[in-house]
């Protein structure tokens, strides 16, 4: 740092004459609302003008009067001093890696910054290759930490899906809590996860992981016992296998674990009486999975959408036609519906319970919804569904 200057040029008062051109356009890349103070504080020493330039995020600590009064007074003397950037940062209670953002970054309040040594030594891969994109990048590596920990905002940090300004919390509120909850393991809500986050994931892979966590927790929100009672079809059996309706969150569940397919993610067509699942077994052994939902051609007709084997296979020869047996056992095929979609109300008690460690945690996470419902969850998937558009992610999970 340069300068001739005394501790008793700190009045901000004064405006020392011929500031550079330079100077002038680095206060201009910095917040509108702050860049009359900050151009009001660099004009008073060199020192200052240099700090604008070595360490932006201090100047506009200053600039903002962010912290405590004493701190910034004792932060310009140690500036006007020459003293290590280090030491100006202890006396801002600034994390030193923050110098490395441009005056773009910093908007508001700074709020919780990371501070841990891991941070520090591996955030610097990881920084904004934009200035124009620093500003979001920031505020959600900080929201990253608030709502999980280090390791999810240094993962966080590395994607590629800061090219828009949105509100961290709605784009990345759900993926927080599923990274969260993932490393939570003595809980009802873990059990939930069927890919646990890890630092070393893809963000495709975390994204779809954590819609179907948010689908199976819609499913035991929506499709507790007793809710459910129409099969619509009456279970049985056809050429020795064994018709089974699955009505419920630990029957679909169980069904969905045992056959490694997608059962769990019919929450909504469920609950909107869209479709209806069957257990196809042999023996007691489970053999596939059977979606029945309207004829694609005839109104009111009821018939086969999908039957799969395990890992979603094609079900053998022999099980379609044991199934078309069965089918064509039903008494009535018909389903007349008047239209509309049935009340289907989340269980708020449910919800509650099962994020109520996350809640307690992370200063009651007001990123999630304070009551499940329709509205609140689709306010939810929009977020995922936000960043899986950003993302390029075209899985089946987000149509």
């Amino acid at each position: 740092m340069r300068s001739k200057a005394k501790p008793s040029d700190l009045s901000l008062g004064t405006p020392l004459a011929g500031v550079d051109r330079d100077i002038d356009m680095l206060v201009d890349r910095f917040d509108a609302a702050r860049r009359r103070s900050v151009r009001r504080l660099v004009s008073t020493s060199p020192r200052l003008a240099d700090l604008a330039i070595s360490f932006p995020a201090a100047v506009y600590a200053l600039a903002s009067r962010q912290g405590a009064q004493r701190r910034r007074q004792k932060a310009l003397q140690l500036t006007i001093e020459g003293a290590p950037l280090r030491d100006v940062a202890v006396a801002l209670d600034l994390p030193l890696w923050l110098r490395r953002l441009p005056p773009e970054a910093f908007a508001g309040r700074f709020g919780a910054l990371p501070r841990s040594d891991l941070f520090a030594r591996r955030i610097a891969n990881h920084l904004p290759t934009s200035a124009e994109d620093s500003a979001f990048w920031l505020r959600s590596v900080i929201f990253g930490v608030q709502a999980c920990d280090d390791y999810f905002a240094l993962w966080l940090a590395q994607q590629a899906v800061f090219m828009e300004p949105a509100d961290p919390a709605h784009l990345f509120g759900l993926l927080a809590a599923y990274a969260w909850f993932s490393n939570f393991d003595q809980s009802r809500t873990h059990g939930l996860i069927v890919v646990p986050w890890r630092p070393e994931m893809a963000l495709d892979t975390a994204a779809c992981a954590a819609k179907s966590w948010l689908n199976r927790m819609r499913l035991v929100l929506q499709l507790r016992k007793g809710v459910l009672t129409d099969p619509w079809l009456e279970p049985g059996e056809a050429r020795g296998y064994t018709f089974v309706p699955l009505l419920d969150h630990s029957a679909i569940l169980a069904e969905a674990h045992a056959m490694q397919n997608c059962a769990d993610q019919y929450a909504d067509r469920l609950a909107r009486d869209k479709c209806r699942l069957f257990s196809v077994r042999r023996r007691g052994t489970r053999i596939a999975t059977l979606e029945i939902g309207p004829h694609p051609r005839e109104a009111g007709v009821l018939a086969i959408s999908q039957l799969k084997a395990r890992h979603n296979l094609p079900a053998s020869t022999e099980t379609w036609q044991a199934s078309h047996a069965w089918l064509g056992s039903q008494k009535d095929l018909k389903r007349m519906t008047n239209g509309a979609a049935p009340e289907r109300p989340f269980d708020a008690d449910a919800w509650n319970a099962l994020i109520a460690a996350y809640r307690l945690r992370k200063d009651g996470a007001p990123w999630l919804p304070d009551h499940p419902s329709k509205e609140t969850f689709a306010a939810v998937e929009s977020g995922i569904a936000e960043l899986a558009r950003r993302a390029g992610i075209t899985s089946w999970l987000f149509t």
